[in-house]
């Protein structure tokens, strides 16, 4: 009899044999900018102080850094665009539209302010490029080659497939089931590319508290590097510390932000369907970020 995981690979498993054709950037495009994260908040306090940080900031130096990987992007702010009156009823005439799915949580409490369909599993697209990097680093008890740490880079900040596939290629199903069983993550086929808004958001929890026991560092800064979605058009601009990934294939629209917002750490994560934040309707992605903030955070 198959169980849940088997059922969601069948219905999912097309998804990564359809990333090919993809072509790496030579390693020495991607140039040092020299940057450390200083992991702070808008109010100039440490982002979190820890020794479970500590831990990660040294594994980053150790062994990220001297790797002579490096990051491409700078780590880009929130937009602060106007939240217009139109905006505000777009948000509200659409927060509940069946295709969506979303969840937002208090990072620094783990408690959830807003779900809407949050266990709702979709093809991922690009989205579990970031939980994919975990779980190799995890797999190698963060011990990973130069050209390794260069995919986690490549997949997450410049969001390359090839990237994505050379990673794949470098554990198992098993290693994913013991990663999800080990930190208490949504049950969902990382491999197979599927996810749920309740998967990253727990995911996002772990990550910026320093909980798994590998990569946090590094795969926060790939995040921040991030330089895709709408989610950032209308966060307001005092936002300095934010983070993330997207996901965009044919009607799928999904996208993930950590940030602190006056010293506490929050997630939005949204997953769509049926083209709502494709083509002309971009839009609705960032109104919808935008809607959540000023509804539940803010």
């Amino acid at each position: 009899m198959k169980n849940r995981r088997d059922i969601l690979r069948s219905a999912l498993c097309t998804a990564p044999a359809a990333l090919t054709g993809c072509i790496l950037p030579d390693l020495q495009e991607v140039r040092r900018t020299g940057l450390i994260s200083q992991s702070t908040s808008t109010n100039g306090a440490p982002f979190l102080v820890s020794g479970r940080r500590a831990a990660a900031l040294r594994e980053y130096n150790q062994r990220f850094l001297v790797s002579g990987a490096t990051f491409r992007f700078s780590p880009k702010p929130a937009f602060g665009m106007a939240w217009t009156a139109e905006l505000k009823r777009g948000y509200a005439s659409i927060k509940h539209d069946p295709r969506l799915g979303y969840t937002v949580k208090n990072l620094s409490t783990g408690a959830y302010l807003a779900e809407y369909q949050a266990d709702r599993v979709l093809i991922g697209a690009s989205m579990p490029k970031p939980a994919v990097s975990a779980v190799l680093l995890e797999a190698r008890q963060g011990n990973l080659t130069r050209e390794e740490f260069q995919h986690i880079v490549n997949a997450c900040d410049l969001s390359i497939n090839a990237s994505w596939r050379a990673m794949l290629s470098r554990f198992s199903d098993a290693d994913e089931r013991a990663f999800e069983q080990k930190y208490n993550l949504p049950d969902v086929p990382i491999r197979a590319n599927g996810q749920s808004p309740r998967f990253y958001a727990e995911f996002f929890e772990r990550l910026v508290n320093y909980r798994f026991d590998h990569g946090c560092e590094m795969l926060i800064e790939s995040c921040r590097r991030n330089q895709f979605g709408r989610g950032r058009w209308y966060l307001p601009a005092e936002i300095t510390y934010i983070g993330g990934k997207t996901g965009t294939d044919g009607p799928y629209k999904h996208e993930g932000l950590f940030s602190d917002y006056r010293g506490t750490r929050y997630a939005i994560v949204i997953y769509s369907d049926g083209h709502f934040g494709r083509h002309e309707n971009f839009w609705r992605v960032g109104a919808v970020f935008g809607g959540l903030f000023r509804e539940y955070i803010a």
